[in-house]
């Protein structure tokens, strides 16, 4: 028993040394803002900061070894993109067609807005008929009682 806690005790100092133990504390915190910026390759569903997956774990790694040796931010994205194409990326680029990913939003909003703004128009019901003057007089034969009737 104490055999196999020493054993996970060397695997877990390992591995923390592995993903980079030796880095600065503002050296730490890119990492994990480059963490966020990255997507998992293995499912491409969650940024590696959040998953947890060999292949995320490999990643940290690399991150850390890299700015370890003095790469820039721009750098260590810059060959995952290399490596893995745009879909690596957490947030798409503001370049082409990913544009349209900041811009048909709002595009939506102020079309759907205009369209709500018709349809309230058309769906409002109308004034009610004003009663109709006393100076105007309908000559028929039934005109007399109707007007008793609806006007009192």
């Amino acid at each position: 028993m104490a055999r196999s806690i020493l054993i996970l005790f060397f695997l877990t100092l390992g591995f923390q040394t592995l993903l980079g133990a030796d880095l600065t504390e503002s050296q730490e915190q890119e990492a994990r803002a480059i963490e966020g910026l990255l997507i998992a390759p293995c499912c491409w569903r969650q940024p590696v900061s959040a998953h947890y997956s060999p292949a995320s774990d490999e990643v940290r790694a690399e991150v850390r070894e890299m700015l370890a040796s003095g790469s820039t931010r721009e750098e260590i994205l810059d060959s995952y993109v290399a490596e893995y194409g745009e879909r690596i990326l957490a947030k798409p680029t503001t370049e082409g067609f990913n544009a349209l990913a900041y811009f048909l939003p709002l595009i939506f909003l102020i079309v759907g807005a205009a369209v709500a703004a018709v349809a309230i128009k058309k769906l409002r019901p109308q004034a009610a008929e004003t009663a109709r003057p006393a100076s105007v007089k309908i000559k028929s034969k039934y005109a007399e009682q109707l007007d008793r009737e609806l006007w009192g």
